[in-house]
């Protein structure tokens, strides 16, 4: 190559620049679609919470004397 050659581009990226573009465009799809529905769940529960009747009857907070227990069990699967 003589010093008065410019290189406009190089082989192997124009090979590469077609591999990465649908990749792109696919991410920037799904990240979009991934937006657009929180979006849209944040608005339903703003809405379901407006909307909601407010109860004004006293709330009672003595212990359910039906429940054996009042704290909540987590089970665990064996490990295998």
């Amino acid at each position: 190559m003589t010093p008065d050659t410019v290189l406009l581009a190089h082989h192997p990226l124009l090979f590469a620049v077609p591999a990465f573009v649908p990749a792109i465009a696919i991410t920037v799809v799904v990240l979009v679609i991934a937006r657009r529905d929180r979006v849209a769940e944040a608005r339903e529960l703003a809405a379901g919470a407006s909307t909601a009747p407010q109860d004004t009857a006293p709330q009672d907070t003595a212990p359910d004397d039906t429940a054996p227990d009042s704290t909540p069990t987590t089970l665990q699967e064996d490990d295998r």
